[in-house]
């Protein structure tokens, strides 16, 4: 029996679901008066969010430039689930972060400037979203949350410390939904930042390779590593200060109340 290309959408059910199994239940963890963590809830929506990014990349391809889909995995790590869904193979890794689809490199390396469309789809959907749900045009704050990001990058033990006390409070604040919201824009947002490496550089590398000048595979593979140094030292240094405000906040005071 041949198979529907649009039998494909059934993917969506997938983000769907995670979608309606932590909301609900956080509404039952507040029918007991209990508090969901709020790590838990921002690593779900970081996992939901990536899933639907990728989605909607896999399913454009698939559908609107007929490009076969080898591969969609989910989190990274050890595979806990293997299916397939009109015959794509999916999987999930238990770490929430880096999701990504894997299409045919014969086929993708011949769509010109809509690869670029391609790459951009993802990023789209989520800021989409975050603009339904908060009710603002968040297209317009990525700017803003590019500096936050340079400057706490350049200052991980000053700035990029108080961006993160100020966030953690803010998304206290929020419902289930708002908080997707913001893990969504906040996805898309790093997404589209200018390096090869995310969606946002290679969007523009493959522009400009299509309309001003083509690249050679040497020089993107040159522009790939660049751009990867760069997003490790943002990542990195990132991470040192979320380390460096743990400790502060809780892993001293428990050594100070352990050797009291």
């Amino acid at each position: 029996m041949r198979n529907r290309p649009y039998a494909k959408l059934r993917i969506l059910l997938i983000p769907a679901a995670f979608l309606a199994t932590y909301l609900a239940f956080e509404a039952l963890a507040r029918s007991v008066e209990l508090r969901l963590p709020l790590w838990l809830s921002i690593c779900w929506w970081i996992y939901t969010a990536g899933m639907l990014h990728v989605i909607v990349m896999g399913l454009l391809g698939a559908l609107w430039l007929r490009l076969p889909i080898e591969q969609m995995s989910f989190g990274l790590g050890k595979r806990w689930l293997r299916v397939k869904i009109a015959g794509v193979p999916i999987s999930f890794g238990i770490w929430f972060l880096d999701s990504n689809v894997i299409f045919d490199d014969e086929m993708i390396s011949s769509i010109g400037w809509r690869r670029c469309v391609l790459e951009l789809s993802g990023c789209a959907v989520l800021i989409a979203l975050a603009s339904i749900i908060m009710g603002r045009l968040t297209v317009l704050d990525v700017l803003a949350f590019w500096q936050q990001l340079s400057t706490g990058a350049l200052s991980p033990f000053g700035h990029a410390q108080a961006v993160l006390v100020d966030l953690g409070r803010y998304l206290s604040q929020l419902d289930q939904l708002s908080m997707l919201a913001a893990v969504s824009f906040g996805m898309a947002a790093a997404n589209l930042l200018p390096l090869p490496t995310l969606n946002g550089g290679r969007a523009i590398m493959y522009l400009v390779s299509v309309t001003l000048y083509p690249l050679t595979e040497r020089f993107m593979e040159r522009l790939y590593l660049v751009g990867f140094l760069v997003y490790f030292w943002i990542v990195g240094s990132w991470f040192l200060a979320l380390l460096s405000l743990v400790y502060d906040n809780w892993v001293r005071d428990l050594v100070q109340i352990i050797w009291a």
